[in-house]
């Protein structure tokens, strides 16, 4: 018996929704489907609105936005099934096996992660192109490789997880709006003593975003990596990592000023056609810097 769970937010989902009826059929598993609209545009609202009359499927327009932790943590809680299963409203399945794979494994782990994908092609519009280099370069890596990081490469818009587990170790929603929300709810399953697995049961993200909201997305999980940071949830992180070792090493200085003189090269190319992730990594790591320093300083504060 499976509980889906899709948090929506302006995003179209009827496609999503009935290759996941249709597999689940197909299956022969007991199922429900949550979509809860979390304050979407009207016209999303609109075209979800079919929803309502699906079998085994509840299409809820919630009252007020709730945020991308809580709404996933109502979603558990809302769930009559104790296996549930994550997706993102932007989510393509590939595999006509996407259900059957999850069944499979309902009772062998505690939380199973299936992996995010990108489309083999660029995207189009060249705005688009540095979210899809680094989904395609960073993100996508098969379950041999996840496991052996396991908190590195959890991602929450793809897995099957026991709803006792998400109930006892639920989403932080201090943690505001999006970054890193999936990493310290990874880290605290494995701490409980829950086993979490990866397997090769990818979807395809789809909700590419620009590349002046990408950075923006950028540096709020970059705000919310040290809020975790200062109030004793730290989590690893490469970036975290990065900047350890230049400060121990006494570089950090050297590298802002660094980062100073080629600031507005740097950013151009982020925003180009042929954006570099080596870029992307000298613009994460000087933000990283600049808000640490105000940590420091006393000038943020919670």
């Amino acid at each position: 018996m499976l509980s889906i769970l899709i948090p929506i937010y302006n995003y179209k989902v009827v496609k999503l929704v009935d290759v996941l009826q249709k597999q689940c059929e197909k299956a022969k598993i007991a199922f429900e489907i949550l979509a809860f609209d979390d304050q979407s545009k009207v016209e999303f609202k609109n075209a979800n609105g079919i929803l309502r009359g699906y079998f085994g499927v509840n299409y809820t327009e919630l009252s007020r936005n709730l945020g991308r932790a809580k709404i996933r943590n109502w979603l558990a809680k809302s769930a009559r099934y104790e296996h549930l299963l994550f997706l993102d409203c932007d989510s393509k399945i590939r595999d006509k096996n996407f259900i059957k794979t999850y069944a499979a494994l309902i009772d062998k782990y505690d939380v199973v992660s299936g992996g995010r994908g990108y489309s083999p092609k660029p995207p189009r519009a060249y705005t688009k192109k540095l979210h899809w280099l680094y989904g395609t370069k960073k993100e996508t890596q098969n379950a041999a490789i996840r496991n052996k990081y396991p908190i590195k490469y959890f991602h929450s818009n793809n897995f099957l997880v026991k709803r006792n587990v998400i109930l006892d170790v639920p989403f932080l929603e201090e943690v505001k709006g999006y970054g890193y929300e999936d990493l310290h709810l990874a880290k605290a399953i494995i701490k409980k003593g829950y086993k979490l697995q990866h397997v090769d049961n990818q979807i395809e993200h789809l909700g590419l975003e620009k590349n002046k909201v990408f950075l923006e997305k950028t540096r709020n999980a970059i705000n919310n990596l040290l809020v975790l940071k200062y109030t004793g949830q730290e989590i690893p992180t490469n970036l975290e990592n990065l900047a350890v070792k230049l400060q121990d090493w006494g570089f950090h200085q050297e590298f802002i000023k660094f980062y100073q003189k080629r600031s507005q090269i740097i950013e151009k190319n982020l925003l180009s056609k042929e954006p570099r992730l080596l870029n992307l990594d000298f613009y994460k790591l000087n933000y990283y810097f600049e808000r640490r320093n105000l940590w420091i300083d006393g000038k943020i504060d919670l």
